[in-house]
């Protein structure tokens, strides 16, 4: 009987032994198919198990090399592990897993896990204000970024031709720049500012056209609602204001009964506003009924609003340290992204979704960018800023993210 325990013995540590060998190639298969380019056939993405995600996207581009970190997260998402084929009783399931391996890695490229490269590379690096920045926006049409400062000054700044002069400089602000934005066309740039006013300049020629006045508080953001006619702005006043750019008048004024730190609309035609506020709530305002729909109650205040191209999702900045991702056809909250290192800078710190809505991108106050997958993980961190990074706009019309912080500096990303 002692030598049948013996043989038994070895005969279980062998078989453990050739599990804990297919275990870890099955990991390495995983990892290097991380690095491997994406199938052109994997764009849609099937349903997955995920704790923080009730919504999927479609994802199509190429692969990013993502960490270890990275890779765990996204096989945590999926329910894999490796431990998981571990079988006391025998090696079978290992034959299994091994089978099935290649299906669990086109699972993670399905998901988005290994889509569009992420903007990890520095572009170009420049002090774009005097002292603090506060704003930052792309063109919609071309390779132009605006910046906002506490100097009071809008600058554009030309990425196609790599120059770290700005193209022009747009004054006629007595206080600083808390945001900036264009209209659709890219034709004219909307920017606010602590003077209780808002202002348009036209790009082509870098004329000031109109000077909003009419707030008792800072004014926070503004943007465009019925183009090229009207603008609505959003001030710690606890009001939002409606413009007719023709006559430079306000023609209506909606009561919010808190600050408001920054807004959107869901159309050119602007048939719906939505502001987030200091109260901690989201307000919905339809211009054409003139009635308010149910607010959104969130944890905390919010400190900035981005809507995607096609109107469905919203994403909120929270002064909880985290970003909720809404879907407004429920207006339900259905994903919360967060780290343990991620702390919202300020007040108005701006986060932004990418051109297709897939990932999310936001500064925090130790000076990273942080990038989620809009199915739950945190793809990667942007290195760059030494103090708070205020805001990030991620480009409509290429993989290029814009930032800057406190520390004077504008920082363009890109994946190549």
């Amino acid at each position: 009987m002692r030598y049948k325990s013996k043989d038994a013995d070895k005969l279980n540590e062998e078989n453990e032994s050739i599990i804990r060998k297919r275990s870890a190639k099955l990991k390495r298969d995983l990892e290097d198919a991380v690095r491997e380019p994406n199938s052109p056939n994997s764009q849609t993405v099937p349903a997955i198990p995920h704790s923080n995600s009730a919504a999927q996207f479609p994802i199509a581009g190429s692969d990013d090399d993502f960490d270890e970190a990275s890779l765990n997260d996204a096989m945590d998402a999926l329910k894999f592990n490796g431990e998981d084929f571990r079988n006391p009783a025998g090696d079978a399931r290992c034959d299994d897993a091994a089978r099935n391996s290649a299906q669990s890695i086109d699972t993670l490229k399905a998901a988005g896990y290994l889509g569009q490269p992420n903007p990890t590379k520095i572009l170009m690096k420049f002090e774009a204000h005097e002292n603090e920045s506060h704003a930052v926006r792309w063109s919609p049409v071309e390779r132009l970024v605006a910046t906002g400062g506490a100097d009071r000054k809008v600058k554009l700044w030309d990425i196609g031709k790599g120059g770290t002069e700005p193209r022009a400089v747009l004054s006629g602000s007595s206080a600083g720049i808390n945001s900036v934005d264009f209209d659709s066309t890219g034709a004219y740039i909307l920017g606010t500012s602590n003077d209780y006013g808002a202002r348009v300049w036209s790009v082509m020629d870098c004329r000031l056209r109109q000077t909003l006045t009419g707030h008792s508080g800072k004014v926070m953001a503004a943007k465009y609602v019925q183009e090229p006619n009207k603008v609505v702005t959003g001030s710690h006043d606890r009001t939002l204001k409606i413009w007719d750019l023709r006559s430079i008048a306000c023609i209506e004024t909606k009561f919010a009964g808190s600050s408001c730190n920054d807004l959107c609309t869901t159309d050119s035609l602007g048939s719906t506003i939505i502001s987030g506020h200091y109260d901690k709530k989201i307000r919905f305002w339809d211009i054409r009924t003139e009635k308010q729909a149910d607010d959104v109650l969130m944890p905390a205040k919010i400190t900035s609003l981005d809507l995607s191209k096609d109107c469905n999702y919203l994403i909120c900045s929270v002064r909880d340290d985290t970003i909720k991702l809404l879907d407004l056809r429920k207006n339900q909250v259905i994903s919360t992204f967060a780290n343990e290192h991620f702390k919202v800078s300020c007040d108005f710190a701006r986060a932004s979704f990418n051109s297709g809505a897939t990932k999310i991108a936001c500064g925090s106050a130790d000076g990273a960018i942080y990038i989620w997958n809009v199915n739950g993980f945190l793809e990667t961190t942007l290195k760059g800023h030494s103090t708070a990074v205020n805001a990030v706009s991620w480009s409509p019309n290429s993989n290029a993210l814009a930032s800057v912080g406190k520390s004077k500096r504008c920082i363009i990303y890109s994946d190549s």
